[in-house]
């Protein structure tokens, strides 16, 4: 796993590519972590160059979401890949992300970062 991070306004985007196994999953988690501790409450993941991801990010996702929201931030989901937006339905993340769940990074751009 690869894993970048720009930033964009106020929202820092997260880039991670290739296949995020087990291992990779804490990694992840430690630097979404470092994000939020850092003050970083609004974050998108930009999902498109991903090859599979496994179940410990997505409970990374879900349990920093929380810490998030408790300080009125957001996780913006962004992924034009079918494999990952097929397990994203399966997980009905088009209900816990309704608003946050994009299918390209040009429609989040013109839904959230030109509306600021």
């Amino acid at each position: 796993m690869e894993f970048s991070v720009t930033t964009r306004d106020t929202i820092k985007i997260v880039k991670p590519t290739g296949v995020i196994n087990w291992d990779d999953a804490r990694k992840f988690d430690e630097k979404v972590s470092a994000l939020i501790e850092s003050g970083c409450y609004h974050i998108a993941f930009i999902f498109d160059e991903v090859v599979t991801i496994c179940s410990g990010v997505i409970g990374s996702i879900v349990y920093n979401l929380n810490k998030v929201k408790k300080k009125n931030g957001a996780f913006y989901l962004i992924s034009s890949n079918q494999s990952i937006n097929a397990l994203f339905s399966d997980l009905k993340f088009d209900i816990v992300f309704e608003g946050y769940l994009f299918s390209s990074y040009d429609e989040f751009h013109k839904k959230i970062i030109e509306k600021k």
